[in-house]
């Protein structure tokens, strides 16, 4: 039965992670060149559910990952470790996307839509997708760290 716990964590945090990273994606390569070309209600609606959504499934991602925390090597584990250092790292960039996405890269997208510049929006999203990309690849380590 753990390992089943177990495996269900992970996969609840990796689907998190994929939608997370595919958002940022999809509004750095697609959403905001649209927006920047093209202004109109229906698309800026699409971003702000877009950016909405990438919140709730970061903060799901994060919840999966303290659960999985639990269920695998443990709080006493995170200090002293490479395991415990390249979770703390992602750690922080989760939090620093949920920073992003909701302090800049959402009002961002509402300017676009008043009229204003795109470059900012196109800035933070192409940040928050580089951000996913490390942690992907620090939460990729984590599975052969000691």
């Amino acid at each position: 039965m753990s390992a089943l716990i177990i495996w269900m964590l992970r996969w609840g945090h990796v689907v998190g992670g994929a939608i997370w990273v595919g958002g940022y994606a999809l509004l750095a390569f697609v959403i905001v060149p649209l927006m920047a070309h093209a202004r109109n209600d229906a698309l800026q609606q699409i971003a702000i559910g877009a950016v909405r959504l990438l919140t709730y499934t970061g903060m799901a991602t994060i919840c999966f990952g303290i659960l999985l925390i639990t269920r695998t090597r443990g709080f006493a584990n995170l200090i002293g470790s490479e395991w415990g250092a390249l979770v703390i790292t992602s750690a922080v960039c989760a939090v620093a996307l949920l920073g992003i996405g909701d302090g800049a890269l959402r009002p961002a997208l509402r300017s676009i839509a008043a009229g204003g510049d795109a470059r900012p929006a196109r800035r933070y999203a192409l940040i928050g997708f580089a951000i996913t990309v490390l942690a992907v690849g620090l939460m990729t380590r984590t599975l052969y760290a000691r």
